[in-house]
């Protein structure tokens, strides 16, 4: 008697495994097809970085006429509240010298290395998004 109860625990035990490996196979398949079928991480081409900049002037030209989403990938967003002007107009200001965000242009170092104490850059953009001037203040 204790044969048949050690074979029939042996042929559970060995049925369990089978169906584990089989479950395990049928879910390693269907998150296989899954990533298979995902498309890639970005939807569309990133802006890119626009770097190197060779000056605080060169990085605010850079910028003119380009699309504001854009400008806060590669800058990062402002760290000053956006405040939108009287002509329907937005003011974007990320000062440099206190804590913010960064961007890709931090990420990669392709920022000027010369900032003054209070260097901020200020730009505007229009009701649609894109950025129409810009000027930078205390950026040596």
């Amino acid at each position: 008697m204790g044969n048949s109860n050690r074979n029939r625990t042996l042929q559970v035990t060995s049925f369990l495994t089978k169906q584990t490996n089989v479950e395990a196979m049928s879910l390693g398949m269907v998150f296989g097809f899954l990533l298979l079928s995902m498309p890639g991480c970005a939807a569309g081409p990133q802006p890119g970085v626009l770097g190197p900049y060779n000056s605080w002037d060169d990085v605010i030209s850079k910028w003119i006429g380009a699309k504001r989403v854009d400008l806060y990938y590669e800058l990062g967003p402002p760290n000053l509240h956006p405040h939108e002007l009287d002509n329907g107009m937005t003011e974007l200001v990320r000062d440099l010298s206190i804590d913010r965000m960064p961007g890709q242009a931090d990420e990669y170092g392709t920022l000027p290395l010369s900032r003054g104490y209070g260097c901020r850059l200020m730009f505007i953009a229009d009701s649609e998004g894109i950025v129409r001037s810009g000027r930078r203040f205390g950026c040596d």
